[in-house]
């Protein structure tokens, strides 16, 4: 695992501590999921890229005038996740 601040893959947030690292099926850390995001080798839901997008934009609104905004601030990041890379 690299000591640099990583993004999770799956929602962009950043992973600096071992607490924000998902969990592979051994128990090792995910070098590409945080925890909310990954647990025990498996995501921790099955959202569309459009759900996870909706369920985000909360973390996302700061700086932003609404959630319009936010949304295309997220959208600008997802579809380049390796969750999300089509």
């Amino acid at each position: 695992m690299t000591t640099e601040t990583s993004i999770c893959q799956s929602c962009a947030m950043p992973m600096v501590e071992p607490k924000d690292f998902g969990t592979q099926a051994d128990g090792g850390l995910s070098e590409d999921y945080c925890v909310h995001c990954w647990q025990g080798g498996r995501f921790t839901g099955d959202s569309t890229l459009e759900q996870a997008v909706e369920a985000n934009i909360p973390w996302w609104r700061d700086g932003c005038k609404n959630d319009d905004e936010a949304r295309a601030k997220i959208m600008e990041v997802f579809p380049n996740l390796k969750r999300w890379k089509k």
